[in-house]
């Protein structure tokens, strides 16, 4: 039989009771105050703020978001909404946050066109750096590298297949270049990357050939070395082997 418990046990034992029946107390208070605050519509979205659109417009973002006012706060599917606006073909990146207790943020960047490249016969459409399709066919086209002898671009959102690869490593190693900017970039029948660049200051256009993938760094730091010499722009300028550059003739 067990000892009968002391009256000093049990007087320890009360102040826990009185512990758990507070917590108790407190858990069923701010169940009540939350449904109080849900019945009153609290924290229901009042403000959808929208950050670094300039080429989505704020009704394309909101509808690709799906966050309306009077949506719960606390029920937003973010993530969701995040992916959803990234499938955008100008969005990079979305970032939505939650400001309590009813304003959301959006924060968007945008992707920037680096070049054009055909989608079909005498149609180009704008990409980026990575590149994704930004647009469907152009109107006008503007002062941007075009890329041809590649598979043609997708719908917007998709991104360029394998074989433009090259081709942006070449416009991404050229950008901010201060002797020349690249006009066009296209593979000839071999599969090997040709170019027609610009002199700068000036417009003189020299064609290059760069050969295949390799050292594409090397060879656009080859191509600024020496094209400031040039003066023959019917010639080919080979940098296919980027330390030993070539002026060979077109013929």
């Amino acid at each position: 039989m067990a000892p009968p418990s002391s009256p000093e046990s049990a007087r320890s034992r009360r102040p826990r009771r009185r512990r758990w029946l507070t917590a108790i107390v407190l858990v069923a208070v701010a169940g009540s105050a939350t449904a109080i605050l849900l019945a009153a519509g609290t924290f229901e979205v009042d403000r959808v703020d929208f950050g670094g659109l300039h080429r989505v417009s704020y009704d394309e973002a909101s509808e690709a978001a799906g966050i309306d006012p009077g949506d719960f706060m606390g029920t937003l599917d973010v993530r969701g909404a995040e992916r959803s606006l990234e499938d955008l073909p100008w969005i990079a990146h979305a970032r939505i946050r939650r400001h309590w207790p009813a304003s959301v943020s959006v924060d968007i960047v945008e992707r920037t066109a680096a070049a054009i490249a055909l989608s079909a016969p005498q149609e180009w459409v704008l990409i980026d750096i990575e590149g994704r399709v930004l647009t469907s066919a152009l109107s006008v086209l503007p002062e941007l590298p075009r890329l041809s002898g590649i598979a043609a671009a997708p719908r917007p959102g998709r991104f360029l297949a394998s074989d433009a690869g090259a081709l942006l490593a070449v416009v991404d190693a050229a950008r901010g270049q201060p002797e020349f900017e690249v006009a066009a970039l296209w593979r000839d029948q071999r599969g090997d990357i040709r170019a027609r660049v610009r002199q700068l200051p000036g417009d003189r256009q020299i064609e290059v050939a760069l050969g295949d993938e390799s050292a594409i760094g090397a060879k656009t730091a080859a191509i600024a070395a020496v094209i400031g010499g040039l003066e023959r722009s019917e010639a080919v300028l080979d940098v296919s082997v980027p330390h030993l550059p070539v002026l060979r003739s077109t013929g």
